[in-house]
């Protein structure tokens, strides 16, 4: 376990990744954080300014710890702008005297070097020179072995993993390697430890502890997915550990406040830098024609990975749309990056529909998933016009595909059968499809887009091509929310429409689809939507294959009929 913590340690960043896990370790020790790292504000060297009870004399003290990536040598002595004697003299004759708080004044001061690196014998005389030039203050070194010795002791103690759980997380890490696995393993250990969490007032601080280990454990694996070069496997565990703390804060809503909360954004933080770096590599790919068929030996598999590309950057895309939700008032500048990347990805989603045209004839019925993602982002950047001509496009392309070549989304999402109707085209050609939830949702797209065309043309689709097909969709029921976040919610809740029959009038369709939404719409008060963190629902569709909600896109159906919605304002989907 010390090599791990040894190998990830070594492996950080000095910004946004080393400050926070001192940041984390100061206050397993129980110190108060007056305040952490802030990127781009003046500091005078001090990046973590804490106080609390020295682990080494039990006295209370100032902790002013300036964090450096690296070896302590002399190039990061006095070798550039950022070296740390210069930062050190900063924090000894500016912050000391201008910046403690009063109530702090009276406190012993102790400045600390925090590094994960190796302390170079070289420039150890220049250390102590400066450090007995203020014998009033105390200095003090943690290199790597220390950082290691310190998280090891108190962030993977026995309490939070014990020799099993050591042995679970060490088997994770091996498997890393391999792009099919299925985080079974990681699954399991984050159930075993929020499983101990005590749901009450009083283990507050034991819960708070837990959930940044969980945090930290999350960082141990997306580092050594990164170093495998699969950042889809790290988004994966990103989504695994969202779904399971969140599952946590929501079936114990009466105890979480904003510390809780707080524990809660980092995980959604860590999710966000993978996510960046997931963008910047598969953004280009987006742009090639047919990129996505590498490495693909037909027609299915190249479907597959497209489809979960589209729902990965779809994804993506809403989630930017919901931090900037989540930051709207606080920090504008914040708002407007984060809606930035969902434009990226928007435009994302569509190089990738022009340039792979494989995914016109989805072969599962639950690739409607993606769909949505992809048309609810495409539908909250504005680009109306866009989904009209892929609803046309889809339209075009099914119909082809059932007249030609009998190709049809497979309803039961039996991936061993898609592969087997694919080369036995004589089991295809008399294959019955029985039904789609897929052409139903579709069709009400045409009405979130208030298109009587595109309506028109699903009806004769369905009327002409798929005369015999029943068409169906997926409701959640009150029981669907205790299901979401660690499994597929269907057929176990909810429950399924069939038989679903179209009116010719376009107004009259709409009006059935608003009214239907009013009196069936159990998901409205499923805690997510009420604390508007809307994204964790399609993050649980996504992952588990749990048909997104018709409350995703029904909302988003303007209301020009006598209909009325009655849901609470704080429910609706939103970029402000």
């Amino acid at each position: 376990m010390k090599l791990i913590l040894t190998d990830y340690i070594a492996s950080l960043k000095e910004d946004r990744e080393l400050d926070s896990l001192v940041q984390d370790l100061l206050r397993e020790y129980d110190f108060e954080i007056v305040y952490g790292p802030h990127k781009g504000q003046r500091q005078y060297g001090v990046d973590i300014y804490a106080v609390g009870k020295d682990p080494e004399d039990s006295k209370r003290k100032v902790f002013l710890v300036t964090v450096k990536q690296g070896n302590f040598d002399r190039k990061n002595w006095q070798g550039s702008i950022q070296a740390l004697e210069p930062s050190l003299r900063e924090i000894v004759t500016v912050f000391v005297r201008n910046n403690l708080a009063p109530e702090h004044r009276d406190l012993p001061i102790k400045i600390i070097v925090a590094h994960n690196g190796i302390n170079d014998p070289a420039v150890q005389q220049n250390w102590v020179s400066f450090t007995e030039q203020f014998p009033a203050i105390q200095f003090s070194i943690w290199q790597l072995e220390t950082i290691v010795h310190m998280v090891y002791e108190k962030m993977m103690n026995e309490n939070v993993l014990s020799d099993q759980r050591k042995i679970l997380f060490r088997k994770i890490i091996v498997y890393l390697f391999n792009p099919d696995y299925d985080l079974s393993d990681y699954k399991v250990l984050l159930d075993d430890i929020i499983g101990d969490l005590a749901p009450k007032e009083t283990e507050k601080k034991n819960n708070l502890k837990s959930l940044r280990k969980i945090n930290l454990l999350l960082t141990i694996v997306v580092s050594y997915c990164e170093r495998e070069n699969d950042t889809r496997l790290a988004l994966k565990a990103c989504e695994i550990t969202i779904l399971r703390v969140w599952k946590f804060i929501n079936e114990n809503e009466e105890l979480i406040d904003q510390d809780y909360f707080g524990q809660f954004i980092q995980v959604l933080i860590v999710r966000k830098n993978v996510t960046l770096l997931y963008l910047s590599k598969v953004l280009p790919v987006c742009e090639i024609k047919d990129g996505f068929s590498k490495n693909c030996g037909d027609s299915v598999n190249y479907t597959l990975v497209t489809y979960e590309h589209l729902g990965l950057i779809a994804l993506s895309g809403l989630e930017f749309l919901q931090m900037a939700d989540l930051y709207s008032n606080q920090n504008d500048e914040l708002v407007n990056i984060l809606k930035d990347y969902a434009y990226q990805c928007a435009n994302g989603v569509i190089n990738l529909f022009n340039n792979n045209r494989v995914i016109f004839n989805p072969r599962a019925d639950n690739q409607v998933i993606e769909i949505n993602l992809a048309l609810l982002l495409l539908f909250l950047t504005g680009k109306r016009n866009d989904i009209r001509t892929l609803l046309i496009e889809y339209n075009n392309q099914i119909a082809h595909g059932k007249i030609f070549l009998n190709i049809a989304p497979h309803y039961y999402n039996n991936i061993d059968e898609i592969f087997d109707l694919d080369v036995n085209y004589k089991k295809r050609d008399q294959f019955q499809y029985g039904s789609s939830s897929l052409i139903t949702t579709l069709t009400e797209w045409s009405a979130v887009i208030n298109d009587s065309g595109v309506y028109k043309a699903y009806l004769i689709l369905k009327e002409k091509v798929f005369t015999d097909c029943d068409l169906t969709l997926w409701y959640p029921d009150r029981t669907t929310e205790s299901l979401l976040y660690t499994s597929c919610a269907l057929p176990k809740s909810g429950y399924c429409l069939s038989n679903i029959v179209f009116p010719e009038d376009f107004e009259e369709f709409k009006i059935l689809t608003l009214t239907d939404h009013v009196f069936n719409c159990e998901e409205h008060d499923f805690l997510f939507l009420k604390h508007r963190l809307w994204s964790i629902g399609l993050i649980a569709s996504r992952h588990y294959r749990t048909y997104v909600f018709p409350h995703y896109w029904r909302q988003l159906i303007e209301n020009v009929c006598t209909v009325s919605i009655e849901a609470p304002a704080d429910t609706e989907l939103t970029t402000k």
